[in-house]
């Protein structure tokens, strides 16, 4: 006969399997690239060429598109399956300038990192004071209302779009994407709470 507690048992594990597993994926959904403030020198691969870009495709599904400005460096990681990716400015002499992460693509979100031309960490700034309503929660509302974000690297194509701006005097995020043909739809989120401030249809 089989014991009563071994089925609690056996159930309780049961469930925080289930649990940890939910978890692993609503973590997957939503990882987080990791971004420190410790200095960095960049590296010029050899890669393929694209005008003045170069595009390396990493073993680990990444790409980097590195770039060459009049004042330095551009260095932005796209990871496969995030909503993320790393944007790191390098002065012309190769020491890292700022970095810091980004959120779909567009405005930085967590920590963001400045540095002299020593390499000294001279200012550290919280992109995310006034935005309560955080990127994982815009990744929530944005599965709701079935709006498609992008992970990863896209080189054409129209793709959904969330920045953050400021709106008749709030931090706000602004989600723009296509809704029919030349259609897109803006929509405004506070901050802080989520609620949603306008929605509106423009053409491209």
């Amino acid at each position: 006969m089989i014991d009563n507690r071994f089925i609690e048992k056996l159930f309780v594990v049961l469930l925080l399997g289930l649990f940890l597993q939910c978890q692993c994926q609503e973590l997957q959904k939503t990882m987080i690239p990791k971004i420190t403030n410790e200095f960095e020198k960049i590296t010029i691969q050899n890669s393929k060429k694209k005008d003045d870009d170069r595009c390396i495709e990493t073993p680990e599904g990444r790409k980097e598109i590195f770039s060459a400005s009049e004042g330095g460096y551009i260095l932005s990681i796209y990871y496969e399956n995030a909503f993320y990716k790393s944007d790191k400015f390098y002065y012309k002499n190769g020491y890292i300038k700022n970095k810091s992460l980004s959120f779909n693509m567009g405005s930085p979100v967590g920590m963001l990192y400045y540095f002299d031309k020593s390499g000294k960490l001279i200012k550290e700034e919280n992109t995310d004071e006034g935005y309560s309503f955080t990127p994982e929660k815009v990744v929530k509302y944005c599965e709701k209302n079935k709006i498609d974000l992008p992970k990863g690297y896209h080189d054409s194509g129209y793709q959904a779009r969330v920045l953050k701006q400021v709106f008749e005097g709030k931090k706000v995020w602004r989600i723009s994407h296509q809704t029919a043909g030349d259609k897109i739809e803006e929509i405004i989120l506070d901050g802080k709470t989520g609620e949603e401030l306008e929605k509106k249809v423009v053409r491209l």
